[in-house]
């Protein structure tokens, strides 16, 4: 009985790390975006109007600024009605202010994987220029980064990420000086055992099925 129990608890526990390989899209949706403040200048600088925090949270991810503390430390997302920006890919989309730092991380601390994000440049007229944005992910347990560079442009673009990027800690990126950017639609997965956890779990289900049969003969 007791060994059925054991198998029984190792079947749930599997089936628990399955769960946990859930997908999500932080794509600064309206819910969302409505924790941050928001601000509401008189006209005619209410064409600038933005919402803006130190920390954003959306889907079980965190999005925080490094210039906490500072007279320029926001997270900022442009309002519907913004003319200096440039248009989100969707309903909203995030920039930060420049020289900021923006770091990803898991609210429970897991591991995640991070698979693409939408990026474009923030500003629009002549003051708007390409540029490029370096992302560095740490992986979970290391202090090692794994580094990948896009090139942006003025239209939407999609980037993947390579395969290293899986089982990170945190994913960090800056916001440039001059070549200023916007990003959106950054799809995250929750990190899955790797392949050698699966194979010494399987094992160890294996031998406790053995144990089962071997009890009932």
């Amino acid at each position: 009985m007791k060994t059925t129990t054991m198998l029984q608890a190792s079947l749930v526990a599997a089936s628990l790390c399955a769960a946990t390989a859930h997908a999500a899209v932080i794509d600064f949706d309206a819910t969302s975006v409505a924790q941050l403040s928001h601000t509401n200048l008189p006209s005619p600088l209410n064409v600038v109007n933005v919402y803006h925090g130190t920390s954003y949270v959306e889907d079980g991810f965190e999005l925080s600024s490094s210039l906490v503390g500072t007279p320029f430390h926001s997270l900022f997302v442009p309002d519907d009605h913004n003319v200096l920006y440039r248009p989100a890919a969707d309903s909203y989309a995030m920039a930060a202010t420049a020289l900021a730092t923006v770091t990803l991380t898991s609210v429970d601390h897991s591991a995640f994987n991070v698979t693409s994000i939408d990026l474009a440049k923030l500003l629009k007229g002549p003051l708007a220029l390409d540029g490029s944005v370096t992302f560095y992910g740490t992986k979970a347990g290391t202090s090692t980064p794994v580094v990948q560079k896009f090139d942006y442009t003025g239209s939407w673009t999609t980037f993947l990420f390579n395969a290293n990027f899986t089982g990170l800690s945190s994913l960090s990126w800056t916001q440039g000086a001059l070549s200023r950017y916007e990003f959106d639609n950054i799809n995250v997965t929750a990190a899955v055992p790797e392949a050698q956890t699966w194979a010494m779990l399987l094992a160890g289900l294996g031998m406790l099925g053995w144990m089962a049969r071997r009890k009932r003969a």
